[in-house]
């Protein structure tokens, strides 16, 4: 599966966290809260103002690797599981006006890499308006490339994407 920090492909949707466990999953009509394979709520994207993204970061460039690498060392030399579970972040969600938040289950321990989480705010902002886009969460794989061009224009201050 395609990655780029907290957002992962699914079939037919964008997922905001791990998809195994508690995360949002975007469809073209509507932003799904899920936990593992279980709708826990469904909001049309026209109700949707804002989504921001509460989750460790950090300006280490591969965090996942790294973190993966040394709890595996790790768990083999104890020959045991560590139970280091990464801990849960949160999704606040601005539906007509009023906050929900909702918890976001992470991809690996530690943070995710800061530019990652901002080229994924910015999609999200970008999707909220400018509905003639959500199309493209039927085929999420070109939106990964998306928001590493956003962030790589955040970080840069450049215009356009």
């Amino acid at each position: 599966m395609k990655r780029y920090g907290p957002l992962i492909v699914v079939p037919g949707a964008l997922a905001v966290g791990d998809p195994g466990r508690h995360h949002l999953r975007l469809t073209p009509d509507a932003l799904l809260f899920r936990e593992g394979s279980e709708n826990r709520g469904i909001v049309p994207w026209t109700e949707v103002e804002r989504v921001l993204l509460d989750v460790p970061v950090t300006r280490f460039r591969l965090p996942g690797l790294v973190s993966t690498i040394v709890i595996g060392a790790l768990t083999f030399l104890a020959l045991s599981d560590l139970g280091m579970d990464p801990d849960d972040g949160t999704v606040d969600v601005l539906i007509d006006g009023e906050s929900t938040s909702a918890p976001l289950s992470r991809h690996h321990v530690g943070g995710y890499w800061a530019p990652t989480v901002d080229g994924a705010h910015r999609l999200l902002q970008h999707l909220i308006d400018h509905p003639e886009q959500r199309s493209l969460l039927a085929r999420p794989e070109s939106l990964l490339d998306v928001a590493a061009r956003l962030a790589r224009s955040g970080a840069t201050g450049a215009s356009g994407a």
